[in-house]
């Protein structure tokens, strides 16, 4: 794998799916992040909060007569919110003292986890064992849930969010 693109791109995945705060619209963005990503990311931030906010409520939180786009890997793995996988996965987390309110197997969490366990991979052996573990686990379900997300993405946004992810996940093998 890339290792100079890795990190960046999976950080990125994290920051297109997390719960789009408006206070975050002012955060940099590290230099490495990828074209592509860096501009879908800076768009979402000329959106109107309200308007992101409430199409990231209505594909991912909430919507009737249900959540047509579940961020967690367990519905496509296991059919369910909260599942064995799940459970895995935080625990994996856990080793490295990493506590989240989102659910582990949250495409954001996770995104993220990978991203920072990415550099401790040269460190220690059993960090690259997680890290291959959380990688497949990630790339089991996305391509369901980017399909969700290009199904029924109103805004077009998270639609092109979900290109984007699903291109770099595709590249990063």
């Amino acid at each position: 794998m890339p290792t100079t693109v890795l990190q960046p791109d999976l950080w990125s995945i994290s920051r297109m799916f997390r719960y789009p705060y408006a206070h975050e619209a002012s955060t940099l963005l590290p230099e490495n992040v990828g074209a592509e990503a860096r501009a879908l990311i800076e768009k979402m931030h000329c959106i109107n909060p309200v308007h992101l906010e409430n199409e990231y409520v209505r594909l991912f939180v909430n919507a009737m007569p249900e959540v047509p786009c579940a961020p967690y890997g367990s519905v496509y793995l296991e059919g369910t919110v909260m599942g064995e996988s799940t459970v895995k996965v935080a625990n994996i987390y856990r080793q490295y003292g990493m506590e989240h309110e989102e659910l582990a197997d949250h495409i954001a969490v996770e995104s993220e986890f990978l991203a920072w366990l990415h550099g401790k991979v040269i460190e220690s052996p059993p960090a690259r064992e997680d890290f291959d573990y959380l990688f497949g686990h990630l790339r089991q379900w996305t391509a369901s849930f980017f399909e969700q997300v290009e199904q029924h993405d109103q805004l077009g946004c998270y639609r092109q969010c979900a290109q984007c992810a699903r291109r770099t996940l595709t590249e990063l093998t």
